[in-house]
């Protein structure tokens, strides 16, 4: 009860942190705005300072063909309860390679529960970003999330026609974000809005492009990619909170959220109650609902740099995740990662999972199925299906996935003369 007060009082406190750090990103505005002939806006669903994924490497990446202004909004209670000392409103990457500014606006909480807060944050953001482009001719929009389309109409679609200075406007479909239990009503019609005007379609999983290829038959699948390097050298030791904890390491790297199968972890904990099951990732769910063992260990967010010593510290790579209208389409990155670091993974009857990794990682349909498959590679590991997984991470870089990207941003637009009419647009 004392926390939750805690917690409470901490995020009343802290609500002037909104308008402050809105003040500094327009300051900053005034100080590092592009003033660059043509610059990539990348608005994306995915937080810059928490899990480490597509978004963050193809920005990173594509910063080096042109500058990139990153930019995803953090509700203040993420940056006070899961993101903490690692948030930043404000970074700057100015080397010989890259050209990139991350924006990380905080916006007020609520932004998915009510209309009234999603509506002012949108402004918020669309007013924050105005002042960041003002001296921009040119505009690449990429979005990864149905949710930037209010604040897209509002930059380049003021009164329903398209503003010159936009360029081109891709939609890189990396989750059916409208399909997640906290997605509010609107999300699908926002998601037609972007499908309908995008220039250029692209998924991250071959089951979103079986989705969307019939409004677009010009979408691409283009899969995600994985640092082979980093993964598969020797990572050195253990880390400290790992170290201790008794064989066999059932592992899991990714955010702990409701589309784990936390009846499946339950039994993991009770049949391998010698051993341990691991959870390194952010907490996005309250933490009474958590699965709870003497042998669950949650570990938490780590920086990214870190993860490959968790991943070769694993006996068995786990993907645990519900098969479900929210997950079916998913093609997790942590796959790759696994397979790179060496380690045997056993996952559910994940879709893209069955269909490109299924030489490589094994593959259950039952809770007890998934269970007797680790027994059996705790027993005989597979050394066939390690070699082959190590294989298809080699073939699988990040850098391949960008240039496939770059490729489609660059392409001449074909929508110049779009004209937007689509209800909740402008809201």
């Amino acid at each position: 009860m004392r926390t939750n007060v805690r917690k409470l009082l901490s995020l009343v406190a802290h609500l002037g942190s909104v308008p402050l750090c809105t003040v500094r990103l327009l300051a900053g505005a005034g100080r590092h705005a592009m003033k660059d002939e043509t610059v990539l806006l990348y608005l994306s669903e995915v937080m810059w300072d928490e899990v480490w994924q597509r978004p963050q490497e193809l920005a990173t990446r594509l910063s080096r063909h042109l500058p990139v202004i990153y930019c995803s909004p953090v509700q203040l209670h993420r940056r006070l309860f899961s993101l903490g000392n690692r948030w930043s409103s404000l970074r700057i990457s100015h080397d010989e390679e890259t050209k990139l500014h991350v924006l990380s606006p905080l916006v007020f909480p609520g932004h998915y529960r009510s209309s009234h807060i999603y509506a002012w944050n949108c402004r918020l953001l669309t007013w924050v970003l105005t002042r960041w482009l003002s001296r921009t001719k040119r505009v690449l929009c990429l979005t990864d999330s149905p949710f930037a389309w209010p604040i897209i109409s509002r930059l380049f679609y003021p009164n329903g026609q398209r503003d010159s200075r936009l360029v081109r406007l891709h939609y890189d479909i990396i989750d059916d974000f409208p399909a997640f239990p906290w997605a509010p009503p609107i999300a699908r019609e926002y998601d037609n809005a972007l499908l309908e005007h995008a220039d250029s379609v692209t998924t991250g999983t071959y089951e979103l492009w079986n989705q969307h290829r019939g409004r677009r038959p010009d979408a691409e699948f283009i899969q995600c990619g994985v640092d082979f390097d980093a993964f598969n050298r020797a990572a050195g030791p253990p880390p400290s909170d790992v170290i201790r904890l008794p064989e066999p390491r059932l592992g899991y790297i990714g955010s702990v959220s409701d589309r784990l199968d936390f009846d499946l972890i339950r039994k993991l904990a009770e049949r391998f109650s010698h051993g341990s099951v691991i959870l390194v990732g952010p907490i996005r769910m309250r933490e009474e609902d958590l699965p709870r063992a003497h042998n669950i260990h949650y570990l938490g967010l780590k920086p990214h740099a870190e993860l490959p010593r968790y991943a070769q510290s694993f006996t068995v790579g786990l993907i645990p995740f519900l098969v479900n209208e929210a997950t079916v389409k998913l093609n997790p990155v942590k796959t790759l990662e696994y397979l790179a670091a060496g380690i045997p993974v056993v996952s559910t009857a994940l879709p893209d999972v069955m269909r490109f990794f299924s030489t490589a990682v094994d593959v259950a349909r039952s809770h007890e199925e998934f269970l007797q498959r680790i027994e059996q590679l705790l027993e005989y590991p597979d050394v066939n299906k390690i070699r082959c997984g190590v294989d298809l991470a080699r073939s699988s870089s990040w850098e391949a996935m960008a240039q496939r990207m770059a490729s489609r941003l660059l392409a001449p637009a074909s929508r110049q003369g779009d004209v937007v009419d689509v209800p909740g647009g402008n809201r």
